[in-house]
Protein backbone atom coordinates (compact mmCIF):
# COMPACT_ATOMS: atom_id res chain seq x y z
CA UNK A 1 0.00 0.00 0.00
CA UNK A 2 1.17 3.24 -1.03
CA UNK A 3 0.48 6.84 0.30
CA UNK A 4 0.39 9.99 -1.68
CA UNK A 5 -0.65 13.58 -1.85
CA UNK A 6 -3.66 13.00 -4.37
CA UNK A 7 -4.48 17.01 -4.95
CA UNK A 8 -4.22 20.18 -3.02
CA UNK A 9 -7.14 18.96 -0.84
CA UNK A 10 -6.81 15.31 -0.70
CA UNK A 11 -5.28 12.38 -0.33
CA UNK A 12 -5.09 8.80 -1.67
CA UNK A 13 -4.32 5.29 -0.38
CA UNK A 14 -3.24 3.38 -3.55
CA UNK A 15 -1.84 0.19 -4.66
CA UNK A 16 -3.67 -1.30 -1.45
CA UNK A 17 -3.18 -5.22 -0.89
CA UNK A 18 -6.71 -7.33 -0.34
CA UNK A 19 -5.78 -7.96 3.24
CA UNK A 20 -5.49 -3.89 4.03
CA UNK A 21 -8.76 -3.21 1.47
CA UNK A 22 -10.66 -5.58 3.84
CA UNK A 23 -8.91 -3.63 6.80
CA UNK A 24 -9.92 -0.49 6.02
CA UNK A 25 -12.92 -1.80 4.76
CA UNK A 26 -13.95 -3.24 8.47
CA UNK A 27 -12.46 0.18 9.72
CA UNK A 28 -15.93 1.49 10.53
CA UNK A 29 -17.57 -0.93 11.94
CA UNK A 30 -14.48 -1.74 13.96
CA UNK A 31 -15.20 1.78 15.58
CA UNK A 32 -18.94 1.40 16.05
CA UNK A 33 -18.56 -1.41 18.86
CA UNK A 34 -18.18 0.95 21.70
CA UNK A 35 -20.23 -1.65 24.04
CA UNK A 36 -16.73 -2.82 24.93
CA UNK A 37 -15.16 0.06 25.16
CA UNK A 38 -17.61 2.71 26.61
CA UNK A 39 -15.31 3.17 29.70
CA UNK A 40 -12.68 4.20 27.55
CA UNK A 41 -14.16 6.10 24.37
CA UNK A 42 -16.38 7.62 27.35
CA UNK A 43 -14.33 8.23 30.04
CA UNK A 44 -16.09 9.68 32.98
CA UNK A 45 -14.15 13.21 33.81
CA UNK A 46 -15.27 13.56 36.73
CA UNK A 47 -13.82 12.40 40.36
CA UNK A 48 -15.45 11.19 43.57
CA UNK A 49 -15.24 14.95 44.77
CA UNK A 50 -17.08 16.30 41.76
CA UNK A 51 -20.83 16.99 42.46
CA UNK A 52 -23.41 14.99 41.07
CA UNK A 53 -25.23 18.19 39.37
CA UNK A 54 -21.68 18.46 36.69
CA UNK A 55 -21.92 14.75 36.71
CA UNK A 56 -25.21 14.76 35.10
CA UNK A 57 -24.63 17.95 33.40
CA UNK A 58 -22.25 16.21 30.89
CA UNK A 59 -24.25 12.87 31.03
CA UNK A 60 -26.85 15.03 29.46
CA UNK A 61 -25.08 17.43 27.28
CA UNK A 62 -21.74 16.68 26.74
CA UNK A 63 -21.82 12.83 26.20
CA UNK A 64 -24.33 13.05 23.66
CA UNK A 65 -22.57 15.35 21.04
CA UNK A 66 -19.69 12.89 21.48
CA UNK A 67 -21.85 10.38 20.23
CA UNK A 68 -23.01 12.62 17.79
CA UNK A 69 -19.42 13.75 16.87
CA UNK A 70 -17.58 9.82 16.38
CA UNK A 71 -21.02 8.89 14.48
CA UNK A 72 -20.22 11.60 12.10
CA UNK A 73 -17.11 10.43 11.92
CA UNK A 74 -17.46 7.18 11.29
CA UNK A 75 -20.29 7.90 8.76
CA UNK A 76 -17.36 10.29 6.55
CA UNK A 77 -14.94 7.37 6.72
CA UNK A 78 -17.31 4.98 5.22
CA UNK A 79 -18.46 7.28 2.50
CA UNK A 80 -14.54 8.00 1.72
CA UNK A 81 -14.04 4.11 1.55
CA UNK A 82 -16.69 3.80 -0.91
CA UNK A 83 -14.18 4.23 -3.01
CA UNK A 84 -11.65 1.26 -2.21
CA UNK A 85 -13.79 -0.69 -4.76
CA UNK A 86 -13.82 -4.77 -4.72
CA UNK A 87 -10.88 -5.60 -2.94
CA UNK A 88 -8.81 -6.48 -5.65
CA UNK A 89 -4.87 -5.92 -5.83
CA UNK A 90 -4.74 -2.27 -6.56
CA UNK A 91 -7.29 -0.82 -4.52
CA UNK A 92 -7.45 3.26 -3.91
CA UNK A 93 -9.27 5.37 -1.39
CA UNK A 94 -9.08 9.21 -1.56
CA UNK A 95 -9.01 10.99 1.72
CA UNK A 96 -10.23 14.46 1.12
CA UNK A 97 -7.91 16.47 3.63
CA UNK A 98 -11.21 18.09 5.13
CA UNK A 99 -12.12 14.53 6.33
CA UNK A 100 -8.15 13.83 8.20
CA UNK A 101 -9.66 14.44 11.40
CA UNK A 102 -12.71 12.27 10.85
CA UNK A 103 -10.23 9.67 10.16
CA UNK A 104 -7.91 10.06 12.95
CA UNK A 105 -11.15 9.81 15.26
CA UNK A 106 -12.05 6.47 13.62
CA UNK A 107 -8.97 5.10 13.54
CA UNK A 108 -8.72 6.00 17.64
CA UNK A 109 -11.68 4.31 18.45
CA UNK A 110 -11.30 1.56 16.54
CA UNK A 111 -8.05 0.60 18.59
CA UNK A 112 -9.44 1.60 21.34
CA UNK A 113 -12.12 -1.12 20.86
CA UNK A 114 -9.70 -3.87 19.32
CA UNK A 115 -7.76 -3.45 22.70
CA UNK A 116 -10.74 -3.79 24.98
CA UNK A 117 -11.90 -6.76 22.59
CA UNK A 118 -9.11 -8.34 22.70
CA UNK A 119 -7.79 -7.64 26.24
CA UNK A 120 -4.63 -6.40 25.19
CA UNK A 121 -2.13 -5.89 27.73
CA UNK A 122 1.22 -4.46 27.10
CA UNK A 123 2.84 -7.00 26.40
CA UNK A 124 0.50 -8.12 23.39
CA UNK A 125 1.04 -4.35 22.33
CA UNK A 126 4.66 -4.13 22.48
CA UNK A 127 5.33 -7.70 21.26
CA UNK A 128 8.77 -7.81 19.13
CA UNK A 129 7.61 -10.47 16.89
CA UNK A 130 4.93 -10.65 14.20
CA UNK A 131 1.22 -11.22 15.15
CA UNK A 132 -0.11 -15.32 14.28
CA UNK A 133 -2.52 -14.60 11.57
CA UNK A 134 -3.92 -17.76 11.67
CA UNK A 135 -5.78 -16.96 15.00
CA UNK A 136 -8.54 -13.78 15.84
CA UNK A 137 -6.61 -12.23 18.63
CA UNK A 138 -3.24 -12.14 16.08
CA UNK A 139 -5.62 -10.70 13.26
CA UNK A 140 -6.85 -8.10 16.12
CA UNK A 141 -3.12 -7.29 16.71
CA UNK A 142 -2.35 -7.06 13.28
CA UNK A 143 -5.51 -4.53 12.31
CA UNK A 144 -4.56 -2.38 15.47
CA UNK A 145 -0.95 -1.96 14.46
CA UNK A 146 -2.43 -1.12 10.72
CA UNK A 147 -4.48 1.28 12.22
CA UNK A 148 -1.79 3.17 14.37
CA UNK A 149 0.43 3.16 11.61
CA UNK A 150 -2.53 5.06 9.42
CA UNK A 151 -2.87 7.25 12.13
CA UNK A 152 1.02 7.86 12.21
CA UNK A 153 1.12 8.89 8.36
CA UNK A 154 -2.12 11.08 8.60
CA UNK A 155 -0.99 13.04 11.59
CA UNK A 156 2.20 13.58 9.53
CA UNK A 157 0.81 14.94 6.35
CA UNK A 158 -1.88 17.27 8.88
CA UNK A 159 0.52 18.75 11.02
Amino acid sequence: MRFRRYSTDAFELYEIHPLFAELLADLPHAAARHNMAEQRIYPDPFGPEEEDEARSDWEEHVRPELIKHFAASRHAVACDLSSLGDGRQGGRCVIPAKHLDAWLNALNQARLVIVEENEFGEADLSAGEPPDLETRKGLSLLKMHFYGHLQELLVEVAG
